[in-house]
């Protein structure tokens, strides 16, 4: 080879190196462009407050005061309604046994309470239930849009609050306003909710066809490495307080895996086919440890008490940055992550009054009251006349015979204090119970 021919080469090699190193570099241009532009469409929480309290003219020490033809305009206009319910998104969450129908119902209230929105999305779920994002464990695919009812079941609330609230508060219409978003969080009593969960799936026939499929004690996982217990670790079992001890999980599946397919004759017995012939106790033991170990199938127990500690954390995450920001406490009105707690008793006991607080919370003065008095009144007939004729999902007062032809709705309460009474159910249900009690005493129940 020539000495000439060499410099060739290594010329052209050169050459080559410095195209490969601009194409390197445009790349990361780009990319950081795109970067730039994905925090554009999800901006931090703190600007997303700080856009919020511009808006509204929150006051401030800082900030100009009110002219006073901003302060005579509003007066000229007190009889106007001053919400507008098309700049909050809503979010109805529910999970098994606690208001499937009702979140129904009370979607439909909100549509009837109002003639100028916000209209329901008309989806079953808006995201997927029960499935999160592997890297962040917020829900899969949630946007909730401004003047839309977004009705949800099970939701897997598991991420940092910082990124669930901005998850939340995002807004995927360029056109509409998106002050905050509301939250209606339908909960139950979780002993009343671990034996309603048995009546009903114990039917015959069953009203859902998977228990007759799965393996209640095999654990399930996301993305083959994370179970439920891992994931609610962070809300249940941290603190001064936890609901939850470390080895309950363990000590849970234990119950599970004595009660399933362990005598001779249930060897080839479906879950279905335990909840309906095992003793009463021992069929309700194996279905509350899967309504509070199995992440994919069941788990409602723990998540529901693990999103009412999440939902509270947003809400301090909030006052804290307004502090931070030195602005004072907003009216509970005027709050960006609103959240109001209710509980299926409440709606069985007084449904009337239920949904009057329901619909003042939802709506403010932007439903007249005479409106909301009467959907209230229609909702309360309705639900006696579903009561009267034995609605499948309303298992109060029916007849539901278990494989020993016992009534087992007969037994409701002398099954709950079973569940009071066992050492593990009783502590750590119990312990739901109290979070379940504060939240909605928090938001005003009377229950």
């Amino acid at each position: 080879m020539t000495m000439r021919h060499s410099k060739s080469i290594k010329a052209a090699a050169a050459i080559i190196a410095i195209s490969l190193a601009c194409l390197s570099i445009a790349s990361l241009l780009v990319q950081s462009a795109a970067n730039k532009h994905v925090m554009k469409e999800i901006p931090t929480l703190h600007n997303l407050i700080e856009q919020h309290l511009r808006r509204n003219l929150i006051r401030h020490p800082n900030r100009k005061q009110a002219t006073s033809e901003q302060e005579e305009t509003s007066t000229n206009n007190d009889d106007a309604a001053s919400f507008d319910p098309n700049s909050y998104a809503y979010l109805i969450i529910h999970y098994h046994k606690t208001g499937h129908h009702l979140s129904r119902s009370l979607r439909d209230f909100l549509v009837a309470g109002t003639p100028d929105g916000p209209v329901s999305n008309n989806r079953e779920n808006t995201f997927q239930h029960r499935m999160h994002e592997e890297n962040t464990g917020c829900p899969q695919a949630m946007t909730l849009s401004p003047g839309i009812i977004h009705v949800q079941a099970a939701p897997n609330f598991f991420c940092d609050t910082n990124i669930l609230v901005e998850y939340l508060l995002r807004n995927d219409n360029m056109f509409q306003e998106k002050k905050g978003v509301k939250i209606i969080h339908l909960v139950r009593n979780p002993f009343s909710l671990a034996v309603s969960n048995w009546i009903y799936h114990a039917q015959y026939p069953t009203p859902e066809l998977w228990v007759k499929s799965i393996d209640p004690c095999t654990e399930e996982l996301w993305f083959d490495r994370q179970s439920l217990g891992d994931l609610v670790r962070p809300t249940l079992l941290l603190g001064d307080d936890p609901v939850m001890q470390y080895d309950d999980f363990e000590s849970l599946h234990r119950v599970c895996t004595e009660l399933y397919r362990t005598r001779d004759e249930a060897k080839e017995w479906s879950f279905y086919t335990h909840l309906r012939h095992l003793d009463p106790q021992s069929a309700l033991s194996l279905a509350t440890t899967h309504m509070m170990i199995q992440g994919k199938s069941g788990g409602d127990i723990l998540r529901m008490a693990s999103n009412i500690v999440k939902l509270k954390q947003l809400q301090q995450l909030e006052d804290q940055i307004r502090l931070s920001q030195h602005v004072p406490s907003p009216e509970p009105h005027e709050r960006m992550i609103q959240v109001m707690t209710l509980s299926m008793q409440e709606f069985t006991e007084h449904p009337k009054a239920a949904t009057l607080r329901f619909l003042d919370f939802a709506l403010g003065d932007a439903s007249p009251p005479e409106v909301k008095v009467g959907i209230a009144r229609e909702y309360k007939k309705s639900y006696d006349e579903k009561v009267k004729k034995g609605d499948e999902h309303i298992t109060n007062d029916k007849e539901i015979m278990n494989g020993q032809q016992e009534n087992i709705v007969e037994k409701k309460e002398e099954l709950e204090g079973y569940l009071r009474e066992h050492e593990l159910f009783g502590r750590v249900l119990g312990n739901i119970e109290r979070l379940v009690q504060d939240a909605l005493r928090d938001s005003g129940s009377a229950t």
